[in-house]
């Protein structure tokens, strides 16, 4: 893999410093040492003296523990070549190395006679010294530079490489970049918006999926009644009309539904309120509960259903025409997600937050996964799409919609088997705390579909 420009950007300017830390170490050395000293006057003075200490061997000593302390190398030698002392071992060679003005071979005299000969090394700039804590200096920050590089570049890396799979069609690809600092976060911001984007698509196709079924059956029923008016036969369309009908109702409101939405996220999108415009008006929240139980009483006169309202409910001021679809599709989702012989419960009551009204049924339920789910456009806890719980899974999402554009809340408990509880919160609002956009024209607000 080749390496990242950020990889090998990090990699030159660590390096740059190494080597300015190098640069700096030597001449610190450098100029640390004695380059002014005149060798061969020290030479002179410390051989002269050590020769007058040759018969001490206390003072001697001493003396040669001093050079040492002071970076001296000494070693003395008898006439004969024999050792006589030294600083340390191993001792200097009685020849001095060539061309080497730090190091010398002197032979002192007493009376014209040779009494001891001196091998000395002074203290100098001498490069191998320096260059071995160099060497080690040079070594650790260089796996500094490594561990730094990849500490930081392949996180980096990591990420590019992820974003080049997931634009280029693979969205399953992430970066998975498990750490707690800013790269980390980066990583994490990235897989989160891949999942974001995957789900949308998914539910896009999903919804065309959706939608192509719930148009098979009235185009199916329509191109029937064409083909029997064709052929003449009167009384077999004049069968199917009721049942064209309804198909046309609910193709009417799928496309209603899915325009809404759109409408929607437009309005989110272009930095609006998350809601439509809202034409509030003062309104007995019981009156509307009972013209949404008796509109789902005249279409579904089959069903059993509970209105339980408090006696003394307050006056609200929203939006009747949208508040009364959203219990008009909550009533029918308890219709869908439960048996027929179950009685639907619908009840209202005041509560400091303002008033809530549930909508419960005994019916299927909803099991954990998908509870976590329900306000996700498109999707569906029953994902056959029979024809007896139709609709695209846009009911729940519209309903949020409405009631948070009221300042409101909607919440779902349900156990499997046991049957689903809908709250919604109203908050009782006055007329100075409505929307700017109440007051609007009508019509504004019906473009949402929702009358």
């Amino acid at each position: 893999m080749r390496p990242g420009r950020l990889r090998l950007t990090a990699f030159l300017g660590v390096l740059v410093v190494v080597f300015v830390a190098g640069g700096l170490f030597l001449a610190l050395q450098i100029v640390r040492s004695p380059p002014a000293l005149d060798g061969g006057v020290i030479a002179k003075y410390v051989t002269e003296n050590l020769a007058d200490l040759r018969d001490d061997p206390v003072r001697l000593a001493g003396e040669l523990d001093e050079l040492e302390r002071a970076r001296f190398e000494v070693s003395l030698y008898r006439p004969d070549g024999q050792l006589l002392a030294s600083t340390s071992p191993p001792a200097l060679p009685l020849v001095a190395e060539p061309a080497d003005r730090w190091d010398a071979t002197r032979v002192v005299s007493r009376a014209g006679h040779p009494v001891v000969t001196v091998r000395l090394r002074l203290p100098g700039p001498r490069l191998h010294r320096s260059l071995a804590p160099l060497a080690v200096l040079f070594g650790v920050l260089l796996a500094l530079v490594i561990v730094i590089v990849r500490y930081i570049g392949g996180p980096m890396q990591r990420i590019a490489e992820a974003a080049r799979r997931f634009g280029g069609g693979e969205l399953g690809a992430r970066a998975r970049v498990d750490r707690n600092d800013e790269l980390g976060l980066v990583g994490r911001a990235f897989d989160e918006m891949a999942d974001r984007v995957t789900t949308l698509m998914t539910a896009q196709r999903e919804l065309m999926a959706n939608v192509s079924h719930e148009l098979q059956t009235p185009l199916a029923r329509i191109q029937v009644a064409v083909d029997l008016m064709v052929d003449g036969i009167d009384d077999r369309v004049k069968d199917l009309l009721p049942e064209i009908s309804r198909d046309l109702g609910d193709v009417e409101r799928l496309i209603d539904d899915v325009m809404t939405l759109s409408r929607f996220d437009l309005a989110h999108t272009q930095g609006r309120a998350v809601g439509a415009p809202l034409r509030r008006e003062a309104i007995a929240i019981g009156e509307l509960v009972d013209h949404a139980a008796s509109r789902f009483r005249v279409q579904h006169p089959g069903r059993a259903l509970e209105v339980v309202t408090a006696t003394a409910l307050p006056v609200l001021w929203l939006d009747g025409v949208l508040v009364r679809r959203v219990l008009e599709n909550l009533l029918d989702n308890a219709r869908k997600y439960s048996e027929a012989v179950t009685t639907i419960r619908i009840s209202a009551e005041t509560t400091a937050a303002g008033v809530t009204v549930a909508v419960t049924d005994r019916g299927i339920g909803i099991d954990d996964a998908d509870l976590q789910q329900l306000f996700t456009p498109f999707f569906r806890t029953d994902r056959s799409r029979t024809r007896s719980t139709g609709g695209v899974g846009l009911g729940l999402v519209l309903a949020r919609r409405v009631v948070e554009a009221h300042g409101g809340t909607i919440a779902i408990r349900s156990e499997v088997r046991s049957g689903t509880t809908v709250m919604v919160v109203l908050p009782a609002t006055s007329p100075d705390n409505g929307d700017r956009g109440d007051r609007g024209d009508r019509a504004e607000a019906l473009e949402l579909g929702f009358a």
